[in-house]
């Protein structure tokens, strides 16, 4: 009777075992991810930081992450081989929760405990075709030069990928995730008038609802400008010659005025968290741009509405890459854009 309860107990332990998932986000072990990632493979060079909270690890307790297993998504026909360099650094201590409290500057997304994972190493990429039956497998491994220890049960991946010039890699998208829950009214933003040399200086916002980082960014489509933003309590349309137009008064003026560094002219404005009170409050903004030459530049304006729509990320993704005349420098250049995580295969 002891030897069969002991053989029965060992038996539902090796089926748990087998059962686990290694993936990251949980679960994907043999199913195809909802979308894919382009910022590392598809454009390059480019760097991207996978975001995985606890609800999408399912740890329940330290790891030990040793080795890190990236593969294609498997909706697209084929992808080529090429030639790249990959560093990767994890942290999971203090790591960003949500998109909406992501930065530009990648280290303000990053764990306190970041450490550099993987040194930069050259990589060939192999080149694939879309499988009978998704996903892939396992393809790309990112080694660790050394194990990184986990006690937080969440996890920043940041990857970056480079190439010595811009490349476009069709279709090598890195299979990915997202999952999140919402509630509340949604903030959102209209813009309205025509910008001014150029008559494509767009701004845009972001972050518009209550507990999120609230940031307006635009793109004057030139280096070197220097660009002011500021927020008003009114929507105004005053002519101020050579087709130009103010938008909206200034009621508050961004302290720090950005430089330009890139031929898209991106500048980005960081404000501060939105508080509760703020619900439903209308604010507009607008930015201005002194060029080299002295040349003034003026954005259209945007009328923003203040909401509390609330979401809880378990997975998502911070990007940004190289494309057509557009250059990224992955050590040096903004993060723009955010998306989906990656789904990776963690080795322990």
């Amino acid at each position: 009777m002891r030897k069969s309860l002991t053989l029965s107990a060992f038996a539902l332990i090796t089926v748990g075992l087998a059962a686990q998932s290694t993936t990251i986000p949980t679960g994907f072990d043999k199913k195809e991810g909802r979308r894919g990632v382009h910022a590392l493979f598809r454009y390059t060079p480019a760097r991207q930081q996978s975001f995985y909270l606890p609800k999408a690890t399912g740890w329940t307790g330290a790891k030990v992450i040793k080795s890190l297993w990236m593969r294609a998504d498997g909706t697209w026909s084929k992808g080529p081989a090429f030639k790249c360099s990959i560093m990767v650094e994890l942290s999971s201590k203090g790591i960003i929760t949500s998109p909406l409290d992501s930065d530009s500057d990648w280290n303000k997304n990053n764990g306190t405990n970041k450490v550099v994972f993987m040194k930069k190493k050259a990589y060939s990429i192999p080149a694939f075709t879309k499988p009978t039956t998704p996903p892939h497998p396992w393809m790309v491994e990112l080694k660790g030069d050394a194990p990184f220890v986990n006690v937080d049960k969440q996890l920043c991946v940041d990857t970056r990928v480079y190439t010595a010039s811009t490349q476009s890699n069709a279709w090598w998208y890195v299979d990915g995730d997202y999952s999140y829950a919402s509630s509340g009214t949604r903030g959102f933003y209209r813009t309205y008038g025509t910008p001014c040399n150029p008559s494509i200086f767009y701004n845009y916002a972001t972050g518009y609802n209550v507990d999120s980082t609230f940031r307006t960014y635009g793109y004057t489509r030139n280096v070197g400008d220097i660009v002011l933003a500021w927020l008003g309590t009114k929507k105004l349309a005053l002519s101020i010659g050579g087709g130009c137009s103010l938008y909206t008064n200034v009621a508050l003026l961004h302290p720090t005025p950005v430089k330009t560094t890139s031929t898209s002219g991106y500048a980005n404005f960081t404000w501060g968290k939105v508080p509760a009170s703020a619900k439903g409050v209308k604010v507009y903004n607008q930015m201005a741009a002194i060029t080299k030459t002295l040349t003034l530049r003026w954005s259209r304006g945007t009328e923003i509405t203040i909401g509390d729509y609330k979401t809880v990320y378990d997975e998502f993704g911070v990007y940004a890459y190289a494309i057509g005349t557009r250059t990224f420098n992955p050590d040096k250049d903004s993060a723009l854009y955010w998306s989906s995580s990656v789904i990776i295969h963690d080795v322990r």
